[in-house]
């Protein structure tokens, strides 16, 4: 092996050590609910009610209210373009989407937490929680892996901070903070 190799392989076992150090499960102050949507496709939150989501899959377009996990169907409105929707539960607000076209959810909250995707068993893929500004490569202990398994569409924050989604072809989990 050359020198390069060397160092990359050894990096590799390095990195590979601590993500398994990372805890699995639902963080603490979190809890977590799973819905089944067959063939989801795009997903946004809400920047005006940031409880609500908008979840387009093949079959149907809803409105989840991530608070009490009430789904109401509505007209399906959206754009693969633009990457924006609208629905008129949440009026005339124009909802950016991310999913099977591109498009992007917060990666971080107000409070100092991250959402990252690894991938250090390509191509599976895992989401860690990453708590007050922490990394999963320097602080193992302090984050948790709340994902694992292939194919994210879209993963991410509200505006408020108090709900994360993680969206694949199937599921649809939807984290949401426990008010004390």
């Amino acid at each position: 092996m050359t020198n390069i190799s060397i160092i990359e392989d050894e990096h590799r076992k390095k990195m590979i050590n601590t993500v398994n150090q990372i805890p699995k499960g639902i963080p603490l102050g979190w809890e977590c609910h799973t819905l089944a949507v067959g063939g989801l496709m795009y997903i946004g939150f809400s920047d005006v009610e940031t409880e609500k989501l908008i979840c387009i899959s093949s079959e149907v377009q809803s409105v989840i209210n991530c608070k009490t996990m009430q789904k109401t169907d509505c007209d399906e409105n959206y754009d693969e373009n633009d990457l924006i929707a609208y629905a008129e539960e949440l009026g005339d607000e124009i909802i950016k989407i991310a999913g099977d076209m591109g498009g992007g959810l917060r990666k971080y909250s107000k409070e100092g937490i991250s959402l990252q995707k690894i991938s250090p068993y390509w191509p599976k893929e895992q989401i860690i929680f990453c708590p007050n500004f922490e990394s999963p490569y320097n602080a193992p202990d302090k984050c948790c892996n709340v994902f694992e398994d292939y194919g994210v569409k879209a993963y991410g924050f509200s505006k408020c901070g108090k709900y994360f989604i993680i969206a694949t072809s199937s599921d649809l989990m939807v984290y949401k903070r426990i008010e004390i």
